[in-house]
């Protein structure tokens, strides 16, 4: 499991958005949200993660004022 340590805000690159969709999945506990992206169409899973997303609570906070401030803006 490879923990997210911080969360960096980038003010100069742009976004560069792929075609395609990706499906994700979450699961969370009492220390750590989870958070995994799979392949368009690979609704059993079976292709395994693209990518990992481990975050402490100290950090969904952080990111969730974040996404607060993105949703507002």
């Amino acid at each position: 499991m490879a923990v997210i340590s911080k969360i960096i805000k980038d003010n100069t690159a742009s976004i560069q958005i792929r075609s395609g969709a990706v499906l994700a999945d979450i699961i969370f506990d009492k220390n750590y949200f989870q958070i995994r992206t799979y392949a368009d169409g690979d609704f059993e899973r079976e292709k395994g993660a693209k990518q990992n997303i481990q975050i402490t609570k100290e950090k969904v906070i952080e990111l969730r004022d974040y996404l607060t401030k993105f949703i507002n803006d």
